[in-house]
């Protein structure tokens, strides 16, 4: 399957050592991808992921994973559209 994209973005690595912290659902952030209370014009909500230790996680930055906000690889499905024809290659 693939999916036009204007360009591939590849996810964000955090070392998440706080044991909360929420992420930006609604793109508005000026801090992704953390979120910085932008969604308050919003309805959409944070997504606040809780661990009991360190981790280090992939956080999706294309906006088309069906899990996020973590990575699911669908970045890797994405295709570049050709500069200046507005379309995607399919």
């Amino acid at each position: 399957m693939n999916l036009a994209y204007k360009e591939l973005k590849q996810p964000f690595f955090i070392r998440q050592v706080s044991k909360s912290k929420a992420y930006c659902m609604c793109g508005r952030s000026k801090n992704l991808p953390f979120c910085d209370d932008s969604h308050l014009a919003t309805n959409i909500q944070p997504r606040v992921l809780e661990f009991d230790s360190p981790r280090t996680i992939a956080i999706c930055s294309c906006w088309k994973s069906q899990n996020r906000p973590f990575c699911d690889g669908t970045h890797g499905k994405l295709v570049v559209e050709p500069a200046g024809t507005g379309r995607g290659n399919r």
